[in-house]
């Protein structure tokens, strides 16, 4: 219910915005030439602004596999969590003598997806690269981001700014209602078709990634006058953001049924490309933007009698935004 509730004044808040944005345009004319007397110019050196956006997520997931101890099998087991979920965006930005900071937070604002979640178990060690079980599950993700960054002007290149940022995150699921299919039974080490009902939730997975990152932005005016000829419209904003991390992880999968857990920390890289084309006029603007990111982590997984080195985790990120901004 508060996921529904949240859900629908976040779309009523970014349909203000946006339709703010799209008014401005229709009495400023996106056709019509650019009018400095009408747009805003911000003063001193310094702005404030608020961006609401829709981000719909695709090909998207997040993962994590383990090495078995003792035993050839590398993986042993793997859980895979695709979505394609929608998410609502906010951010506060502020520059001021040429630095800018941004502060943003997304999440997710409907919690089904399409995609179902995958937990895959190689157990026979005489034939490692044997898949012998499979289940697949109803899943609810409720995932969120937040970015912390700045940047400013690299001396001798005006249109290149470089970043820096932290970056935090949490892909959270719950396995509902899933059904178990099998080959071989490693308490008998028989091999025999088998399937059976998971009823209910039966495993609870969550993962949280840290990142610290550095990069580059390139910002550039598109003047579409010169390109169509004729028509005569404002500048397009294109904006190329590009960075990589360093990245350290925490997994935790807890299997309901049985009783179990594994925690994985992990270390690794993430890198992050997001493009961007959009109008200004007067005091707004909007945006369309595509975003691509990826993590790689490995490290060790506890165990209630055990740790074992070897241990990935890992996730990919795609998606298509819609942003409206409102400057103060």
């Amino acid at each position: 219910m508060k996921s529904r509730l949240f859900g629908a004044v976040g779309f009523v808040a970014a349909f203000f915005i946006l339709s703010s944005s799209l008014s401005a345009h229709a009495q400023l004319g996106i056709v019509e030439s650019h009018d400095p007397a009408i747009s805003f110019t911000p003063t001193g050196n310094s702005y404030l602004n608020l961006m609401v956006g829709l981000r719909k997520y695709f090909n998207s997931f997040t993962s994590w596999q383990l090495p078995a101890s003792p035993g050839p099998q590398n993986p042993i087991s793997r859980l895979e969590y695709p979505w394609d979920q929608t998410f609502i965006a906010i951010r506060g930005s502020a520059e001021y003598n040429s630095l800018e900071v941004n502060m943003e937070w997304s999440g997710t604002i409907n919690v089904i997806s399409s995609p179902k979640a995958q937990d895959s178990d190689w157990l026979d060690a005489r034939n490692p690269n044997q898949k012998t079980t499979f289940s697949e599950a109803e899943a609810t993700p409720r995932c969120w981001t937040a970015d912390f960054s700045c940047n400013m002007p690299v001396p001798g290149f005006p249109s290149m700014r470089g970043v820096i940022g932290y970056r935090l995150s949490q892909f959270k699921f719950t396995n509902t209602d899933g059904f178990q299919y099998g080959i071989y039974d490693d308490e008998t080490d028989h091999y025999g078709y088998y399937s059976i009902p998971l009823p209910g939730p039966f495993i609870e997975f969550s993962q949280y990634y840290k990142q610290i990152y550095g990069g580059g932005i390139l910002q550039s005016p598109l003047d579409l006058a010169e390109i169509l000829g004729g028509w005569r419209f404002q500048p397009l904003q294109l904006r190329l953001q590009a960075d990589a991390s360093y990245v350290s992880g925490n997994s935790h999968d807890q299997h309901l049924l049985r009783n179990i857990f594994g925690i994985i920390r992990s270390e690794g890289v993430g890198w992050h490309v997001n493009l961007s084309a959009g109008l200004n006029t007067g005091r707004f603007r909007f945006d369309l933007e595509g975003d691509l990111r990826g993590i790689q982590t490995s490290g060790q997984i506890q165990t209630p009698t055990q740790y074992i080195d070897g241990a990935k985790a890992w996730s990919e990120q795609k998606y298509l935004g819609i942003n409206g901004t409102i400057f103060f």
